[in-house]
Protein backbone atom coordinates (compact mmCIF):
# COMPACT_ATOMS: atom_id res chain seq x y z
CA UNK A 1 0.00 0.00 0.00
CA UNK A 2 1.71 3.53 -0.77
CA UNK A 3 0.05 6.83 0.93
CA UNK A 4 -0.29 9.60 -0.79
CA UNK A 5 0.06 13.04 1.28
CA UNK A 6 1.74 16.39 1.00
CA UNK A 7 0.88 20.65 1.46
CA UNK A 8 -2.60 22.01 1.71
CA UNK A 9 -3.29 22.31 -1.90
CA UNK A 10 -0.77 20.66 -3.68
CA UNK A 11 -3.01 18.43 -5.32
CA UNK A 12 -3.26 14.88 -3.37
CA UNK A 13 -6.64 14.52 -4.34
CA UNK A 14 -5.88 15.23 -7.85
CA UNK A 15 -3.08 12.69 -7.86
CA UNK A 16 -5.63 10.30 -6.17
CA UNK A 17 -8.28 11.44 -9.22
CA UNK A 18 -5.42 10.67 -12.08
CA UNK A 19 -4.72 6.80 -10.17
CA UNK A 20 -8.60 6.26 -10.17
CA UNK A 21 -8.33 6.73 -14.17
CA UNK A 22 -6.02 4.03 -14.82
CA UNK A 23 -7.87 1.73 -12.49
CA UNK A 24 -6.00 1.51 -9.44
CA UNK A 25 -7.74 1.77 -6.04
CA UNK A 26 -7.66 4.46 -4.13
CA UNK A 27 -9.12 5.21 -0.84
CA UNK A 28 -9.65 9.39 -0.01
CA UNK A 29 -9.17 8.98 3.82
CA UNK A 30 -10.79 12.09 4.26
CA UNK A 31 -14.20 11.21 2.17
CA UNK A 32 -13.30 7.53 4.62
CA UNK A 33 -14.01 9.75 7.74
CA UNK A 34 -16.77 11.13 6.92
CA UNK A 35 -18.12 7.90 6.05
CA UNK A 36 -17.48 6.31 8.90
CA UNK A 37 -19.15 9.31 11.10
CA UNK A 38 -21.98 8.99 9.31
CA UNK A 39 -22.00 4.92 8.70
CA UNK A 40 -19.89 3.22 11.94
CA UNK A 41 -22.68 3.14 15.07
CA UNK A 42 -19.82 2.03 17.29
CA UNK A 43 -17.86 4.99 16.40
CA UNK A 44 -21.15 7.67 16.59
CA UNK A 45 -21.75 6.15 19.75
CA UNK A 46 -18.50 6.70 21.21
CA UNK A 47 -18.10 10.51 19.70
CA UNK A 48 -22.18 11.23 21.12
CA UNK A 49 -20.85 9.65 25.31
CA UNK A 50 -17.55 12.38 24.62
CA UNK A 51 -18.89 15.29 23.03
CA UNK A 52 -22.39 14.83 23.76
CA UNK A 53 -25.74 14.64 21.53
CA UNK A 54 -25.11 17.76 19.94
CA UNK A 55 -21.63 16.30 18.59
CA UNK A 56 -24.02 14.38 15.80
CA UNK A 57 -25.85 14.91 13.21
CA UNK A 58 -27.94 12.45 10.99
CA UNK A 59 -25.45 12.54 8.08
CA UNK A 60 -21.98 12.53 10.54
CA UNK A 61 -20.64 14.84 12.90
CA UNK A 62 -21.93 18.08 13.10
CA UNK A 63 -18.93 20.37 12.11
CA UNK A 64 -19.92 23.64 13.53
CA UNK A 65 -20.01 22.66 17.01
CA UNK A 66 -16.27 20.75 16.33
CA UNK A 67 -14.97 23.79 14.93
CA UNK A 68 -16.51 26.15 18.02
CA UNK A 69 -15.15 23.46 20.50
CA UNK A 70 -11.90 22.84 18.59
CA UNK A 71 -11.27 26.64 18.18
CA UNK A 72 -12.05 27.18 22.11
CA UNK A 73 -10.22 24.04 23.25
CA UNK A 74 -7.58 22.52 21.15
CA UNK A 75 -7.80 18.95 23.13
CA UNK A 76 -10.81 18.18 22.01
CA UNK A 77 -9.12 17.52 18.72
CA UNK A 78 -6.95 14.88 20.09
CA UNK A 79 -9.69 13.33 22.20
CA UNK A 80 -11.50 13.20 18.59
CA UNK A 81 -8.72 11.58 16.94
CA UNK A 82 -8.37 9.14 19.24
CA UNK A 83 -11.78 8.10 18.57
CA UNK A 84 -11.76 8.38 14.73
CA UNK A 85 -8.22 6.95 13.74
CA UNK A 86 -8.02 3.73 14.63
CA UNK A 87 -11.43 3.13 13.10
CA UNK A 88 -10.28 4.89 10.12
CA UNK A 89 -6.92 2.52 10.42
CA UNK A 90 -8.97 -0.90 10.43
CA UNK A 91 -11.19 0.45 8.00
CA UNK A 92 -8.48 1.02 5.52
CA UNK A 93 -6.65 -1.78 6.54
CA UNK A 94 -9.52 -3.90 5.64
CA UNK A 95 -10.17 -2.93 2.55
CA UNK A 96 -6.52 -3.01 1.41
CA UNK A 97 -6.47 -0.36 -1.41
CA UNK A 98 -3.34 0.00 -3.49
CA UNK A 99 -3.27 3.84 -2.25
CA UNK A 100 -4.30 6.00 0.51
CA UNK A 101 -4.39 9.86 0.53
CA UNK A 102 -4.37 11.57 4.03
CA UNK A 103 -3.27 14.37 4.87
CA UNK A 104 -2.30 13.69 8.39
CA UNK A 105 -0.51 10.27 8.15
CA UNK A 106 2.09 11.11 10.83
CA UNK A 107 -1.23 11.23 13.16
CA UNK A 108 -1.62 7.56 12.41
CA UNK A 109 1.04 6.11 12.83
CA UNK A 110 -0.30 1.95 12.78
CA UNK A 111 -1.26 3.08 8.93
CA UNK A 112 2.06 4.22 8.29
CA UNK A 113 3.84 1.03 9.43
CA UNK A 114 1.92 -0.35 6.97
CA UNK A 115 2.96 1.61 3.77
CA UNK A 116 5.59 0.34 1.76
CA UNK A 117 6.40 3.62 0.56
CA UNK A 118 4.59 7.43 0.67
CA UNK A 119 4.22 9.91 -2.26
CA UNK A 120 4.32 13.27 -1.21
CA UNK A 121 2.84 16.04 -3.38
CA UNK A 122 4.12 19.16 -3.71
CA UNK A 123 3.57 22.80 -5.57
CA UNK A 124 4.88 26.40 -5.00
CA UNK A 125 2.93 28.22 -2.31
CA UNK A 126 1.48 30.87 -5.24
CA UNK A 127 -0.15 27.92 -6.69
CA UNK A 128 -1.59 26.64 -3.31
CA UNK A 129 -2.79 29.81 -2.71
CA UNK A 130 -4.52 30.16 -5.83
CA UNK A 131 -6.20 26.96 -5.74
CA UNK A 132 -7.30 26.90 -2.16
CA UNK A 133 -8.76 30.06 -3.34
CA UNK A 134 -10.46 29.08 -6.46
CA UNK A 135 -11.45 25.27 -5.97
CA UNK A 136 -12.43 25.38 -1.86
CA UNK A 137 -13.47 29.23 -1.50
CA UNK A 138 -11.66 30.36 0.76
CA UNK A 139 -10.47 33.92 1.43
CA UNK A 140 -6.83 35.02 0.49
CA UNK A 141 -6.60 35.47 4.24
CA UNK A 142 -7.83 32.35 5.10
CA UNK A 143 -5.62 30.48 2.76
CA UNK A 144 -2.87 32.28 3.88
CA UNK A 145 -3.58 31.30 7.57
CA UNK A 146 -3.60 27.65 6.58
CA UNK A 147 -0.73 27.49 4.79
CA UNK A 148 1.20 29.16 7.40
CA UNK A 149 0.13 26.30 9.86
CA UNK A 150 1.87 23.58 7.46
CA UNK A 151 5.59 26.06 6.91
CA UNK A 152 7.47 23.07 7.81
CA UNK A 153 6.05 21.12 5.27
CA UNK A 154 7.40 23.05 2.79
CA UNK A 155 10.94 21.48 3.03
CA UNK A 156 11.81 17.87 1.78
CA UNK A 157 13.68 17.48 5.26
CA UNK A 158 11.02 17.62 7.09
CA UNK A 159 9.48 14.94 4.95
CA UNK A 160 12.30 12.58 5.54
CA UNK A 161 12.35 13.32 9.12
CA UNK A 162 8.98 12.39 9.78
CA UNK A 163 9.07 8.99 8.36
CA UNK A 164 12.45 7.80 8.54
CA UNK A 165 13.10 4.70 7.04
CA UNK A 166 10.35 5.40 4.70
CA UNK A 167 10.93 5.20 0.86
CA UNK A 168 9.60 8.68 0.06
CA UNK A 169 8.73 9.87 -3.75
CA UNK A 170 8.03 13.68 -4.46
CA UNK A 171 5.28 14.40 -7.04
CA UNK A 172 5.86 17.65 -8.41
CA UNK A 173 2.23 19.51 -9.22
CA UNK A 174 3.77 22.69 -10.32
CA UNK A 175 1.33 23.66 -12.83
CA UNK A 176 -1.28 23.21 -16.10
CA UNK A 177 0.62 19.71 -17.17
CA UNK A 178 -0.49 16.96 -14.93
CA UNK A 179 2.24 15.28 -12.94
CA UNK A 180 4.37 12.50 -13.81
CA UNK A 181 3.79 9.54 -11.85
CA UNK A 182 5.58 6.25 -11.51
Amino acid sequence: MIGITGQIGAGKSYVGHLLRKRGIRVIDADLAVHQLYRDNQELREAVAREFGPDSLTASGVNRKFFADLIFRDASARVKLENLVYPVLTEYVLTEAPDFVEAALFENVPRMVERLDEIWVVTAPAEIRLQRLMENRNFSQEDALRRMSLQKEKDAENFWRQLFPGKTLRFISNAGDVPPELP
